[in-house]
């Protein structure tokens, strides 16, 4: 019984098909890049926080208590913040919103979830924001990086925060010292 002869198309196919696989013959300018992506960089920066809780004898809150529960250790309950950030100067950058709702049923204060948004509003990353989220409020711990706006397109990382009680108008202003 005769075979039918290969079709010179077939072994052009098994010729050229190792290079396009490893891409030694197709020319970039062809292809073009695999995406517009923003090329990686390193941001190291600190910020402070200003947390001004929604207590009777503060005048100035910038969280309110949302939802409150009758659960042991307020289980379930969600605060929504608008907290100011600056520089180590005291320099107005702009705003953390989100909130923390106690997701945990135990005792310790180390059980709420935090969600932020860092929207920066003057400085020189005005117009970005960062996606920050971890378990707030311990006295100190680490937020992840998630995501971002602007110069932080797609940013990924670690905050590094320590928690303090401040002298603000009323004594109760929680100040955070992140290490971005």
């Amino acid at each position: 019984m005769a075979t039918a002869p290969r079709s010179s198309s077939f072994l052009f196919l098994v010729l050229l098909l190792p290079s396009l696989v490893l891409g030694f013959s197709t020319p970039d300018s062809l292809v073009g890049p695999l995406c517009d992506c923003p090329q990686p960089n390193e941001a190291r920066f600190q910020l402070v926080l200003h947390q001004y809780p929604a207590w009777p004898n503060d005048p100035i809150p910038n969280e309110v208590n949302s939802v409150i529960t009758t659960q042991p250790n307020n289980f379930g309950g969600l605060l929504v913040d608008d907290w100011f950030m600056t520089d180590p100067n005291g320099n107005y950058l702009g705003r953390a919103q989100g909130f923390h709702i106690q997701a945990g049923q135990s005792t310790t204060s180390a059980s709420w979830y935090f969600a932020h948004n860092f929207v920066f509003q003057s400085g020189g990353y005005a117009g970005s924001t960062l996606h920050v989220v971890g378990i707030y409020p311990s006295p100190s711990g680490q937020w992840s990086i998630n995501g971002g706006t602007g110069v932080f397109t797609n940013a990924h990382g670690t905050i590094w925060f320590s928690a303090s009680r401040g002298a603000g108008a009323s004594g109760t202003e929680g100040i955070y010292a992140l290490n971005i």
